[in-house]
């Protein structure tokens, strides 16, 4: 019982990943009953991340939208994106750096889209795009930009279309 033959030490991914489960059960014992909220708009910060690196950036909504949610769902999914509507909230949107959004806040539906099964019912495998943020101008309809974001190794990154 108190041989040591057979025992090999953790690889460093085990360990990576140990320290990983770690420290998620200690943030879920520890932090907010629900995931953090930031600038009033109910996203999580992980998405204001997500587009601000794309470089898209959000504020509070001012006015009043013409077009109503699902007219917004429908350009959103109508660009090729096929997957399941996650969410989708009023903001002010621009683009600081330039961009089909604007340098001037506009009012805007995000649409976020949960990538889903393909055609053959294949699940997103590491790597692949897990999550789109759409967005279309609230007054005209029309699709302004769409924000990606990618799970897997750590070459994947943020980008925009």
């Amino acid at each position: 019982m108190g041989t040591k033959e057979g025992r090999r030490l953790a690889s460093p991914a085990t360990l990576v990943l140990l320290l990983l489960l770690v420290g998620l059960v200690i943030l879920s014992v520890t932090g907010p009953t629900g995931p953090a909220q930031v600038n009033g708009l109910g996203i999580t910060p992980s998405t204001v991340l997500l587009l601000n690196q794309s470089g898209v950036s959000l504020s509070a909504p001012r006015g009043r939208a013409l077009v109503k949610e699902g007219q917004a769902l429908r350009v959103a999914r109508g660009q090729g994106f096929q997957d399941l509507p996650q969410s989708a909230f009023l903001a002010l949107a621009s683009q600081p750096e330039g961009g089909t959004v604007g340098a001037r806040p506009r009012l805007c539906w995000v649409v976020l889209l949960q990538a889903g099964a393909d055609s053959s019912g294949n699940l997103p495998a590491p790597g692949q795009i897990t999550l789109y943020a759409v967005v279309i101008d609230a007054r005209s309809g029309r699709f302004l930009t769409a924000v990606i974001a990618f799970q897997g190794p750590a070459y994947s990154g943020v980008g925009s279309e």
